[in-house]
């Protein structure tokens, strides 16, 4: 399991990949899509709880990481959650609710969580933490608390 999150450290860049859509067909459609649309408002985050810590299920936690909007520096948050997943054995689990979460190229897991008002959003989101089995989950904003 180190060897992966010491690969996702050794991939990690500030650099963004240029949107091929845009460059090949730059009149598409598709290239003129926003990448997500707002869907819901944003809960404060929880508290961040010893449960995350204490589990001993298969020696890893899941962490549940809630975007909303691109993170303003994907690469600096890829860097903490991989050196976390390193020093304390969990697993980061990134809840997108936009298109493109920026956390792909890292190679990261990321889910995406779909719905139509606030009230489907959270009901995808319960799922998710019951399919993954999640201890917790916190906004992306606060992953700089991590480390």
């Amino acid at each position: 399991m180190n060897d992966r999150w010491l690969a996702v450290l050794s991939r990690i860049t500030p650099f963004v990949p240029d949107d091929l859509d845009a460059v090949i067909m730059p009149d598409s459609p598709t290239a003129a899509a926003p990448d997500g649309v707002f869907l819901a408002s944003i809960a404060p985050a929880p508290t961040p709880s010893s449960r995350l810590w204490d589990r001993v299920e298969n020696e890893q936690s899941y962490l549940g990481i809630r975007l909303t909007a691109p993170h303003p520096n994907a690469a600096e948050a890829a860097i903490r959650l991989a050196s976390a997943a390193l020093e304390r054995g969990i697993v980061p689990i990134i809840l997108s609710r936009i298109d493109t979460s920026g956390f792909e190229r890292f190679g990261f897991r990321v889910e995406r969580v779909t719905g139509l008002d606030a009230a489907e959003c959270s009901a995808a989101e319960a799922e998710l933490m019951r399919f993954w089995n999640m201890a917790i989950v916190i906004d992306a904003a606060d992953v700089a608390a991590l480390g």
